[in-house]
């Protein structure tokens, strides 16, 4: 039961593949994080709610814009 050189030559690429990817594991380094994160959030950072005009006394504003509830028709 001999095999014939094109099932040979697939099993010697095989083996090939397999030693390369064994020596890369083998070869590789260890680097350093790139992290360059700022290290999370300031501890005294807290929730500060958005003002509106009922917070700020003696303003008017006008209402805020709404969405026509219409399609948009040009006439």
């Amino acid at each position: 039961m001999t095999e014939d050189s094109k099932q040979k030559e697939i099993r010697l690429k095989k083996e090939l593949a397999q030693v390369r990817a064994q020596n890369a594991n083998d070869m590789r380094k260890t680097r350093p994080s790139r992290d360059f994160s700022v290290g999370g959030l300031p501890p005294d950072t807290t929730h500060k709610a958005s003002l509106s005009s009922r917070d700020i006394p003696d303003v008017i504003l006008p209402p805020e814009k709404r969405r026509g509830k219409k399609e948009n028709i040009p006439f």
